[in-house]
């Protein structure tokens, strides 16, 4: 009885449909939570009858049975044995079982993350009519995870999927244009037809007028006049202080910066990008003051009426933060019970630019969103000095030398990361390289990747197994020659 109990508790969970849900992260329920058991199921009485079926080899029992080994209900919860009996159902042509396998190359569950693989078994998944495959490649692609970001290609995939909510991000493409032609008819029947909470939220902002005030509020930040003092930034310099670097200097000549350097009181904006990081969505008023600690830059921060205060970590040009949240007022809010969203800042590249002779403080931030699970949107701060500090600020020479830089050289997916996270890079040239991880909570831990060895010009990829790692921040270094290219992990 308890089996049976326990069978029809995960086939009751299996059933909800995260389409209809508020405040979700599609990636978390996709990569965690979502799994597919497929159509039609049988009213299985107990875990015996599945697996005696599953050793028929029925497809669609080895699905289950998989999943059960996933959530540890009946049995022994093991990662491996999902893996292993869903691909057999998979390789039988069952697509729910196709959707599975390829969201388990997304998050490593029993494997390796591998994105082509990912990609490859959600396709055939989606070929063979799986609802969810074509909606999670749309989605996948509109937000850029896992594949190069492509609003016309995640448009494509969501026009292939009845799930209803491939109808609410067609009615988005077609509501803000991306990768369509702007058309608010076309955005209202899709929201019409897709039958969701988040839908209607949507129809209820176009009713409000929502996008004109949010568009005068944008027009109002990026005009007002810039003073030494104020907040405001130059429209031209958000625009330069945004746009990705083209610069193709040689590693060897990268410029360090110190933590000095930030000494100093500093306003200017907060810039939020659209998934593409072409158009800028809003632009917000930012402040900070940074004092060099030794290594360690301290700081206070103020957005939006709140302010935090901590000290974060300089490490290969990057501004690695302590809890450091903000609070966004969301105009667009799809939550009829919230209007804001909270964000953690996980780190800042830092570079110093030049506009019309003026000098620039500014970042590119990697955001963390508790409530989807999942990184936010594209975000910039572009700061200018208001006032001298104790004597350790930079001259205008010195910030004219440190312009121009790059961006993270090494690529880590998922940040935070609960078990599996893909570490990448990508050479320019065939180069001697070394690869390791390293606890930077002070315990005595260090995972060799790769020892010193000569890899050639392009990218490369290693999976690290974090399952026995604790929680806490790690260091991955990347030596490259004679430069070493760092980045701080988050394990959850």
């Amino acid at each position: 009885m308890k089996k049976t109990i326990l069978v029809i508790l995960l086939l009751i969970i299996c059933h909800v449909s995260f389409s209809q849900d508020i405040g979700i992260n599609y990636v978390n329920y996709i990569s965690k939570n979502i799994v597919d058991i497929g159509e039609n199921q049988k009213d299985f009485k107990s875990l015996a009858e599945i697996e005696a079926c599953a050793d028929l080899g029925d497809a669609n029992c080895l699905n289950i049975l998989g999943l059960l080994y996933k959530q540890g209900l009946g049995v022994q919860k093991n990662e491996e044995k999902t893996f292993e009996l869903v691909m057999e159902a998979a390789k039988k042509e069952f697509p729910a079982a196709e959707y599975n396998i390829g969201r388990f190359y997304m998050i490593g569950l029993g494997c390796d993350i591998d994105f082509d693989k990912a990609r490859y078994w959600l396709t055939i998944a989606a070929d063979h009519g799986n609802q969810r495959a074509a909606y999670a490649l749309g989605y996948m692609y509109f937000k850029g995870f896992g594949f190069a970001q492509d609003y016309k290609t995640a448009v494509s995939w969501f026009e292939l999927s009845p799930w209803p909510m491939a109808k609410h991000y067609l009615g988005l493409c077609y509501y803000f244009g991306y990768g369509v032609e702007k058309d608010e008819d076309k955005a209202i029947l899709y929201f019409s037809q897709s039958h969701t909470t988040n839908s209607d939220m949507l129809l209820k902002h176009i009713t409000e007028n929502v996008k004109e005030s949010v568009a005068a509020s944008l027009a109002k930040e990026i005009g007002e006049t810039e003073t030494k003092t104020n907040t405001a930034i130059a429209k031209e310099a958000i625009d330069k202080t945004t746009e990705k670097s083209d610069n193709t200097e040689p590693v060897a000549s990268k410029k360090e910066l110190k933590p000095k350097y930030f000494n100093g009181k500093w306003k200017g904006k907060l810039v939020e990008l659209d998934w593409s990081k072409k158009e800028i969505v809003r632009v917000l008023p930012l402040s900070c003051e940074f004092t060099a600690e030794d290594n360690n830059v301290h700081y206070k921060w103020n957005f939006n009426n709140e302010t935090a205060e901590s000290t974060a970590i300089l490490e290969d040009n990057a501004l690695y933060f302590d809890k450091l949240n903000m609070t966004f007022d969301m105009p667009y809010s799809e939550n009829p019970n919230s209007n804001i969203l909270v964000s953690q800042l996980l780190s800042s590249q830092m570079e110093f630019k030049t506009v019309n002779k003026k000098v620039y403080l500014t970042g590119s931030l990697q955001t963390f969103t508790e409530e989807w699970q999942e990184p936010g949107p594209p975000m910039h701060i572009i700061l200018k000095q208001t006032e001298e500090g104790d004597g350790d600020d930079l001259t205008a020479e010195e910030l004219l030398a440190l312009t121009d830089q790059k961006e993270h050289f090494i690529t880590l997916y998922p940040n935070p990361f609960v078990n599996d996270v893909l570490i990448e890079y990508e050479l320019e040239n065939d180069a001697t390289v070394n690869v390791g991880v390293y606890d930077f909570s002070g315990n005595n831990t260090t995972i060799t990747l790769q020892k010193e060895t000569l890899q050639k010009q392009g990218k490369h990829q290693y999976n690290l197994d974090g399952t026995t790692l604790k929680s806490g921040m790690y260091i991955v270094r990347v030596g490259v020659g004679n430069e070493m290219h760092s980045r701080i992990l988050i394990k959850n």
